[in-house]
């Protein structure tokens, strides 16, 4: 894949002139797109020239007496990249700087969802770190520290194709192993980096899902509420009759076999993830390069979602490599989504399974007993409101009795005037925030 070249320089030149060519011998062979790397000396011993070959490389060395300079060049191992006329850079590289775009806009599409407004010092802290982050491992995989890898011989820096590989393997947690640091000093900053990279990254992520997932539901109960407004131009009778209904219905289900179980948020996680294998599977199959079998590729492609990565198989091409960015990063989102609705679904089974309807009947019957007011003899005076408020709320598990308890003994503090009302300012003054607060509540109430 290379040569080296051996030149032999009589004794009798300065060190500087043995410099002087040492430097132009190195600067003529990266002119020939060759990666100049080595240059060494040594004392030759004897006058005959001496040729060495074997499979991969040539060795020419020219020896007389004196000193023996030694150029060692050849052409770094990178595979073919696709170039096409309408574009500056190979397809793979814009596919790159496509991934590269998507993991930096994550900071950018949280601004929006939240609004300028909204916010905090810490959204811009990790919005500008998660860039700087970005940025910084760019520059260090491409320029400063070098790798190994099965894909190439010896070390050296990674092309963009093969970071934005190397990043979308980190962000996801495969780890193929495939592409690895040379050198100690490399290994301890890309593990720091690991790290880093996914705190960051999963905070955003995490934030924007959430956030998204807010808005699609506001929007479609808005949707659904125009369309009933809609279909319905004069509800008054039927707002009426729901809250009748609404009203009449019990607060607690006794229906002991409990609802169905709802599995449309795993069926439809489910078959995303299965569409993403199967996107692996045919692209691992036939791209050209790749060309694993069909279990092979059924192998990979599920080894890889599932984040384990043995890396028995992986991306040899790069057009592969780009592809595995993107496709890792959507299918092992996909994945996720998948386990987290499995684990819902048997949440809520063993939680129906686990349903204590006895006790639950004991709870009743004594709840109902502790907050009806039934004289000595016999004459049910009922509830009023608080007490079935106090009743409801105990029931139905949103507060417990000992909670209730204290905000009563809290009430109680206050005094309260003899038709059992406590004064506004008492409370005002007893539960509201620090003198500094108000101040700065009135300033602003004020400016406006």
């Amino acid at each position: 894949r290379g040569g080296e070249e051996h030149y032999c320089l009589p004794r009798t030149l300065s060190p500087m002139k043995v410099a002087s060519l040492a430097f132009a011998l190195a600067a003529g062979l990266l002119s020939r797109d060759c990666d100049a790397s080595v240059v060494r000396f040594s004392q030759a011993r004897g006058a005959k020239a001496l040729a060495m070959e074997d499979a991969n490389v040539t060795r020419h060395h020219f020896a007389t007496q004196g000193l023996l300079l030694e150029v060692a060049a050849g052409k770094p191992d990178y595979n073919e990249e696709t170039y096409v006329t309408f574009l500056p850079v190979s397809v793979e590289v814009a596919f790159a700087l496509a991934f590269v775009t998507l993991v930096g806009s994550v900071p950018f599409i949280l601004i929006v969802l939240l609004g300028g407004g909204n916010m905090t010092r810490a959204h811009i802290l990790e919005s500008v770190c998660l860039i700087m982050w970005l940025g910084v491992a760019l520059f260090m995989f491409t320029t400063v520290l070098q790798f190994n890898s099965s894909h190439w011989e010896g070390p050296r820096p990674l092309t963009i194709v093969e970071a934005v590989y190397l990043l979308a393997q980190i962000l996801t947690t495969v780890g193929y192993g495939d592409i690895t640091p040379a050198f100690p000093r490399g290994q301890v900053w890309v593990a720091a980096n690991v790290i880093l990279a996914l705190c960051l990254y999963g905070s955003c992520i995490m934030e924007v899902t959430d956030r998204i997932n807010q808005r699609l539901t506001a929007q479609a109960a808005e949707l659904i509420a125009a369309l009933e407004r809609a279909s319905h131009p004069d509800q008054s009778d039927e707002e009426a009759e729901a809250a009748s209904m609404r009203a009449g219905k019990r607060l607690m289900d006794w229906n002991y076999s409990g609802a169905p179980v709802d599995m449309t948020p795993l069926i439809k996680s489910g078959t995303l993830f299965l569409f993403f294998c199967t996107v692996g599977v045919f692209f691992w199959h036939f791209f050209p390069g790749e060309g694993k079998t069909w279990l092979q590729a059924v192998y990979m492609s599920i080894i890889t979602l599932s984040t384990v990565g043995f890396g028995f198989f992986n991306a040899t091409t790069e057009g592969g490599k780009v592809f595995s960015a993107f496709w890792m990063m959507f299918g092992v989102a996909t994945l996720a989504a998948t386990i987290a609705a499995f684990c819902e679904l048997m949440s809520k089974i063993k939680a129906k399974e686990r349903r204590n309807v006895p006790g639950e009947k004991l709870k009743f019957f004594r709840l109902i007993k502790n907050y009806s007011h039934v004289s000595s003899e016999g004459s049910d005076k009922g509830m009023d409101s608080y007490d079935f408020l106090k009743f409801c709320l105990v029931m139905n598990d949103t507060i417990t009795e000992e909670e209730l308890t204290v905000i009563e003994g809290r009430f109680d503090h206050f005094g309260g005037a003899p038709d059992g009302a406590v004064a506004y300012q008492k409370v005002h003054d007893a539960e509201g925030p620090p003198s500094a607060f108000k101040e700065e509540f009135e300033r602003h109430k004020s400016s406006k």
